[in-house]
């Protein structure tokens, strides 16, 4: 990575600028709320019209804009995969990234009009997963849930083990 570059030092400074790491949170906890206050009776009733939606998909646009914001912004100052601290070197940040792709590919005027990407909307959901990435207590926590993984299912087959010996145990005693 270039220290020397005055840019990228800037761009370093402001992307781990309290301030900016707190408005990139407040951002993805309201947009949590927003996701939350979804109208789905379009779904049931496919004549409803809402007066929520239209805001609502404005207020969307305003979300994806910040999100491509910050992750331009990491891309240029850390640098995309191939420096040692790059933004695709953590796991984190590829969920970061996927979630931005999914966002960029929603806003982009495809032929077939907005109901073939609707299914790529759903995909929003997991913008409060980026949160983890803000909180490092949460990110330890899910870590520590992911390394668990291995050893609950060594647990699970050992149930299963003892569930089939008592089994065959009571079919033969019956």
């Amino acid at each position: 990575m270039n220290d020397q570059n005055c840019f990228r030092k800037a761009l370093i400074w402001f992307i781990h600028w309290s301030f900016f790491d707190a408005f990139i949170t407040l951002a993805i906890i309201l947009n949590s709320f927003m996701l939350a206050s979804t109208d789905y009776e379009t779904r049931l009733n496919p004549y409803w019209e809402s007066s929520w939606t239209p805001t609502q998909e404005k207020i969307d646009l305003g979300f994806s804009a910040i999100f491509i914001f910050e992750c331009v912004c990491k891309v240029l100052a850390m640098g995309f995969v191939f420096h040692n601290k790059s933004y695709l070197r953590d796991p984190w940040n590829c969920l970061d990234f996927f979630i931005v792709t999914i966002s960029i590919v929603s806003l982009l005027p495809i032929s077939g009009g907005a109901n073939s990407l609707k299914a790529l909307r759903t995909f929003r959901i997991l913008r409060p997963l980026r949160s983890i990435n803000k909180l490092p207590a949460m990110r330890a926590q899910i870590q520590s849930l992911l390394a668990s993984i291995p050893g609950l299912f060594r647990v699970f087959f050992f149930i299963i083990f003892i569930f089939s010996i008592f089994s065959i145990f009571g079919t033969n005693q019956f």
